[in-house]
C-alpha cells in the first residue's frame, strides 16, 4: 500500500527539482513530437478561354496587383495558376485532359463536351462572365475592308471568313447567320481561323474578306478607319451567354469550399471594378495587361452601351444558354439536344441569383 504523501515534509528544493524535471519532460516531449505543417491552399489550375479582359474579365481580377490589394482569400482559400489557351475548344482540351480544373467555355464546346462525355465525371457552369445582343450593350461584329463592296450577309458568298478558333463562341454564331441568311457555311463560304490579335491586319492586308473583331481589339482598330462592320451576333441569337466558367466536377466535388472562394473573390473583384473611385485604376491594369492604348480603356471599358453586359454577380442561367444549344440542334450544327438546367449550378456564386 502506497505512503500518504506529507506535504509538511516536502522542503522547497525537492518542489523545484520536481517541478525543473517536468518542465524538461515536457520540453522534450514537444521536441520530439512530429511537426505537423499547416495545409497549403488548395492549387486552382485555369484556363482562359483565348482572350483577356476585358472580354475574359477573370483575367483582369486576377492580376497579381488585385490578388495583393483587392481579393480577400487568394493565399489562404486557394491559390490561382492562370493559363492562356488560344480559344475554348483548347480550354476544354486541358479541361478533359485533366491539366486544368476550370476553363473558360463557349456554349457550343460546352454542350459539345457533355455529349461526347469528353471530361471524366462530367463538367457543370458556376458562373457567368459576359453575354451578347444585349440591348444597350456592345456585341461583336464581323467586319470587312470598306473597299471590299460586301454591304450585307448574302455578299460573303464565296468569301474568306475569319474566326479566331473553330467551334468556338464566334465561329457559331457565324454558321448560325449564315444558315439565317440563306447561305451553307461548308458550301458557300471558306472559314479559317486567325488569332483575335492579328485579325484586323488580316482583313486589311486582304488575307480574309471577313473576320471578327471582339474587345478590346475592336477599340482600337476600328477608330483606325477602312473598315465597315457586315453583321453582328444578333444576327444569329438574341440575349446569350458567351463565355462563362466551368469547373471539373470531380474538382468541383473535392475542393467546393476552395471553388466557392475562388468564385467569392471573382464577384468581389467584379464589383471593384466597377465602383467609380476605382475606374482610373481599373483602366491602369488592364491597359498593362492588354497592352492597349489608355484612350482606348477610356472609350468604352465598364461602360454601358459600349462594353459587354457582365451580370455583376457572375450569374449564369441554363435559360440563356438553351437556347443556343436548341438553335445549333435546329440548324444541324450540334448532333443531339443537351439539357442545360442539368449541368448549370449557380450556388457556388456568393449570391443568389434570381
Amino acid at each position: 500500500m502506497p505512503k500518504e504523501l506529507n506535504l509538511s515534509r516536502l522542503s522547497r528544493r525537492s518542489v523545484l527539482r520536481a517541478t525543473g524535471a517536468g518542465v524538461l519532460t515536457a520540453a522534450v516531449s514537444n521536441l520530439c513530437a512530429p511537426h505537423v505543417a499547416p495545409a497549403a491552399p488548395q492549387l486552382i489550375r485555369y484556363s482562359t478561354g483565348g482572350g483577356i479582359g476585358p472580354n475574359e474579365i477573370e483575367t483582369v481580377v486576377f492580376l497579381d496587383w488585385m490578388k495583393q490589394n483587392v481579393l480577400k482569400r487568394h493565399g489562404k482559400d486557394y491559390t490561382l495558376q492562370m493559363s492562356f489557351a488560344r480559344g475554348t475548344p483548347e480550354a476544354a482540351s486541358l479541361l478533359a485532359a485533366g491539366q486544368v480544373d476550370i476553363a473558360t467555355l463557349s456554349y457550343p464546346i460546352f454542350a459539345t463536351s457533355i455529349l461526347k462525355d469528353a471530361v471524366p465525371g462530367g463538367i457543370t457552369a458556376v458562373a457567368d462572365i459576359y453575354q451578347a445582343a444585349r440591348p444597350g450593350f456592345h456585341s461583336n461584329s464581323y467586319w470587312c475592308r470598306e473597299d471590299s463592296g460586301i454591304q450585307k450577309i448574302t455578299d460573303l458568298k464565296g468569301k474568306t471568313i475569319a474566326v479566331n478558333a473553330f467551334g468556338a463562341s464566334t465561329d457559331l454564331v457565324l454558321r448560325v447567320a449564315l444558315k439565317k441568311a440563306g447561305l451553307d457555311p461548308k458550301r458557300d463560304v471558306r472559314v479559317v481561323e486567325v488569332a483575335f490579335p492579328a485579325m484586323a491586319a488580316a482583313i486589311r492586308e486582304k488575307r480574309v474578306d471577313c473576320g471578327i473583331l471582339v474587345l478590346p481589339f475592336s477599340a482600337v482598330e476600328v477608330p483606325k478607319g477602312s473598315l465597315r462592320a457586315v453583321f453582328d451576333e444578333t444576327a444569329a441569337f438574341g440575349p446569350y451567354s458567351v463565355i462563362f466558367q466551368t469547373v471539373s466536377n470531380n474538382f468541383l466535388k473535392a475542393n467546393t469550399e476552395a471553388v466557392k472562394a475562388y468564385l467569392a473573390d471573382y464577384v468581389e473583384g467584379i464589383h471593384w471594378l466597377y465602383k467609380s473611385e476605382n475606374r482610373q485604376k481599373a483602366i491602369e491594369i488592364t491597359a498593362e495587361l492588354t497592352k492597349s492604348p489608355r484612350e482606348a480603356l477610356e472609350s468604352y471599358f465598364l461602360t454601358p452601351s459600349k462594353d459587354y453586359y457582365r451580370d455583376r454577380n457572375g450569374c449564369i442561367s441554363a435559360t440563356l444558354l438553351q437556347q443556343t444549344v436548341d438553335a445549333l440542334v435546329e440548324h444541324d450544327l450540334l448532333p443531339a439536344r443537351v439539357d442545360m438546367s442539368k449541368h448549370v449550378n449557380a450556388s457556388y456564386l456568393p449570391f443568389p441569383c434570381t
